[in-house]
Parts: structure tokens; sequence; C-alpha cells
């Protein structure tokens, strides 16, 4: 925010607040900022405002602009500095922007629970125990939540159905039974078949 305090003519202690882009001053009811004094010109110059600058620039005006007292044709207005068109004194002020920033809600913190024997429950299903963790967020998952895959070569690996780290297990998960050969099936029914003794009818005639 810039504005021109005028310090002495006509309207003193007025303030004139700058828009960003141009600005002109002068006599004229034409101009953005009108100047009722004879000294000043009918368009006397023109304030060029940016996000980093005040510019002034002297629109050919009989008694002249001045900066701190220099007279100039174009030239940088800083903060604090006196500007005079003709014999009217100004003095800039610039304020910077006020930016709000509205306060966040802060997001929810889940902790992990128990269920009552100790042991923990699945992040996603409060009432079913957990059978592994996640090594990156140590959330603890149930078998139905933890992803897994199987790599080649038959290894299975889990992963965090949250943020895909790797899962350990509490228990390693018991191994497959290996299906039996065909030979190894004739083989059984072949044993099965030797013991198998007749039953006993019992007594004589």
């Amino acid at each position: 925010m810039a504005r021109l305090v005028i310090i002495y003519g006509p309207g003193q202690g007025l303030r004139l607040e700058l828009q960003r882009g141009s600005n002109t001053l002068g006599r004229d009811t034409a101009n953005d900022f009108v100047i009722e004094d004879p000294t000043v010109s009918s368009r006397h110059c023109e304030v060029e405002v940016s996000d980093f600058s005040v510019f002034v620039r002297d629109l050919g005006s009989t008694n002249g602009t001045h900066i701190e007292g220099k007279p100039v044709q174009e030239g940088e207005l800083k903060n604090g500095q006196k500007l005079r068109l003709g014999s009217v004194e100004m003095r800039l002020e610039v304020t910077p922007p006020r930016i709000a920033i509205p306060p966040l809600p802060l997001p929810e913190i889940q902790v992990q629970k128990t269920l009552p024997d100790g042991k923990p429950a699945c992040f996603n299903h409060p009432d079913v125990p957990a059978t592994g963790r996640c090594s990156q967020c140590a959330r603890c998952f149930c078998g139905q939540c933890i992803h897994e895959l199987r790599m080649v070569g038959g290894k299975t690996r889990w992963f965090c159905p949250v943020c895909s780290g790797a899962c350990q297990l509490f228990a390693a998960p018991p191994p497959k039974p290996k299906p039996k050969s065909l030979i190894a099936q004739l083989l059984q029914t072949v044993r099965i078949s030797l013991r198998w003794k007749p039953p006993d009818k019992g007594g004589s005639p």
C-alpha cells in the first residue's frame, strides 16, 4: 500500500491513496488526484506504482516536479521521501500488505488400538487382531488389509495398505502341504491294502 500525504499546501494532511499502476496528479478534474493550487499544472505528473517501486514522471509541468528538493523528469520515489509539485509538498508512505493466513485445522491423530488381551488390533478394524506391522508407518493390520505379493521363485512379501511400506508378520504363516505325486499316492494305497484284514466271523459251525 502506497499513499502521498500532503504536508504543505491546499489539503494539508490529506492522504492520497495510490492505486497499482498509473496515477495522475494535477489541477484538471480528469486527473486521478486533483490538486487545486495555482503552482500546480493541469496535468502535472504521473506516479507509477508497482509491487516493488514507486516511479514519478513529470508531464511537462510549468513549475516542475521535485524529489527531495531536486528537479526530475522521472525518477524513483522511495518510502519517506518528499515529492513537490510547484509549491505543494507531499511525502510518500509505503506500508507492507497484511497477509492473513487462516488457521488450518489440525489433522486428527489416530492411535493404534489394542485388544483386551493386550495384543495389537488392526488399524482399520479395531475389533480384529492384527497379524503384522508396517516397518515404515508402524501401523498394525490384519491379514485382510495387508497386501500380499508373490515374488518370482515362490517368495511372498507383504505391504502396508496405507503407505505401501514393507510389513513384518507377527508369526510366519504355516507352510502349505506339498501335493503328493501320483507314485506316492499309489504306494499309500498299496500300504493300506496290505494292512487290510478280513473281518473275523467268529465261532465254529
